[in-house]
């Protein structure tokens, strides 16, 4: 069958092997864009955090974050990544792109200004904030182990982003 043909199809023309695509973002609007980009696509969208919706327990093959993951510290970090570990079957991976600190040094002073931040303007660490902590790669490598992946490739490198892929 033509590739353009097999994308086209409904949803109800659609093999069973054909895959099921969860999505998940603290923005509705974003979950709106994703429907719009992939309107042919078996979709489930789940508007929450990450965090704290339920990802269930070997049912996933794949799971991928874009540019997301660099607002947490890596003591954030590990939970999710433990959750999410769980979540894939047995043969599953995560493929994260992301930008990362290039030092220990950088690590360090985002993370020391975001408590500074936090303190002067009282910000409680249960509240929803944006500030940019990225980790080193080696440290997200580390935080991806300890959150249960068996190896953990880099895949790609453009300036101080980077494409790694944890298998589980």
């Amino acid at each position: 069958m033509e590739l353009q043909a097999y994308f086209s199809r409904r949803d109800s023309e659609l093999p069973d092997a054909y895959p099921q695509i969860t999505g998940v973002d603290l923005s509705r609007g974003m979950l709106d864009a994703l429907q719009k980009k992939l309107p042919n696509e078996r979709l489930t969208l789940l508007q929450g955090s990450y965090f704290d919706l339920p990802l269930g327990e070997c049912c996933f093959d794949a799971a991928v974050s874009v540019e997301s993951l660099h607002h947490f510290t890596a003591a954030q970090k590990c939970p999710l990544y433990q959750k999410l570990c769980r979540s894939l079957k047995a043969s599953g991976y995560f493929i994260l792109t992301d930008y990362f600190a290039p030092n220990d040094a950088y690590e360090t002073h985002c993370y020391q200004e975001l408590l500074r931040l936090k303190r002067e303007q009282g910000i409680r660490d249960s509240a929803c904030y944006h500030y940019d902590t990225p980790l080193t790669v080696a440290h997200e490598i580390d935080a991806l182990r300890s959150g249960g992946f068996a190896s953990v490739t880099l895949l790609g490198q453009w300036g101080e982003t980077c494409l790694l892929r944890a298998d589980k």
